[in-house]
């Protein structure tokens, strides 16, 4: 396992399969990379860099993009890293789910974040600049998903005015509810689009949960493997919030980095890449990519730091 100098072991990777999508989101920070970077790993590469990482103890991997089931191969992108005894997840913004989800889940897709702003159709064509049609298309996808198996959860970004108030939050919870989903609430994050946005829709999350504390919503427990979230139940549904903007317990708990679309290493969302992969994936140089690793983690700084003399 390797563990940077704050005590932090890389633990989880988010991993960036494309860099197209068909949703234009009015936040979206579309993982901190650029679109349109051209080069691509295939399923055999992802899967020979799952072999490399097992070996450091990351059995954590999480597909997203752009959207990845946009990718013609992502099935055997699932099925080649689920060769390894690891935990294959995916956000997606659940448009081609319904389609897909039963092959996802023979290949080994155990987890799926659905991107799901809004319970109304409305806001949510408007958050996600798609028809307003598009809405029951993606419920279809969460509930095809879960009736095969895989656990869903739902994932909505904070916005003020628009879905942080009561009503819209009862909604959300209710959703969940109704497919056996959770719910993740997220701060807005002032990266990619999502800057432009952030001085006029950003809400602090401690709001949300003091509105979801007087819904009945009670503390379950902090997810100290994940960014030390809180996470309350409310009506049966587990509700994670992700407290994630300018919040040292939030980085201090973070054991995770990012793998680009074109296969450089990203330590965090707000920093640049601090390793190149691609071509030590391409030749299978496993010491290569190991190294690289090595260093990246030994580089990795919190984006907002706090005391660590006492961890």
């Amino acid at each position: 396992m390797l563990v940077d100098r704050y005590g932090r072991p890389f633990l989880k990777l988010r991993v960036v399969v494309n860099d197209v999508c068909n949703f234009s989101c009015i936040f979206c920070h579309f993982e901190g990379q650029a679109r349109g970077i051209g080069h691509r790993l295939d399923a055999s590469d992802y899967g020979f860099l799952v072999d490399v990482l097992t070996k450091i103890g990351v059995k954590d991997y999480k597909l997203t993009g752009g959207e990845p089931l946009l990718r013609s191969d992502i099935v055997d992108i699932v099925k080649e890293m689920n060769k390894r005894d690891v935990e294959i997840s995916m956000t997606t913004n659940g448009f081609r789910l319904a389609e897909l989800a039963k092959e996802l889940a023979v290949a080994g897709l155990k987890r799926a974040n659905v991107s799901l702003h809004s319970a109304d159709p409305e806001k949510y064509s408007k958050i996600a600049r798609v028809p307003k049609e598009w809405f029951r298309k993606v419920l279809r996808g969460v509930e095809a998903a879960v009736s095969v198996g895989i656990r869903v959860k739902l994932n909505a970004v904070l916005l003020r005015g628009i879905n942080d108030d009561k009503d819209s939050l009862k909604s959300l919870v209710r959703t969940a509810a109704s497919f056996g989903a959770s719910l993740q609430l997220i701060e807005l994050m002032p990266v990619g689009v999502g800057s432009k946005i952030f001085g006029d829709l950003y809400t602090p999350a401690d709001g949300v949960v003091s509105i979801l504390e007087e819904l009945g919503a009670k503390p379950v427990y902090i997810r100290k493997d994940l960014h030390n979230r809180p996470v309350l139940r409310l009506a049966g549904v587990d509700v994670e919030v992700v407290k994630n903007w300018n919040n040292p317990y939030f980085c201090a708990g973070c054991t995770t980095m990012r793998l680009t679309s074109d296969g450089k290493l990203k330590p965090c969302l707000y920093k640049e890449p601090v390793a190149d992969l691609y071509d030590a994936i391409k030749r299978r140089d496993a010491e290569g990519i190991y190294n690289a690793v090595s260093r990246a983690v030994h580089i990795r700084e919190p984006t907002f730091k706090l005391s660590y003399s006492s961890l």
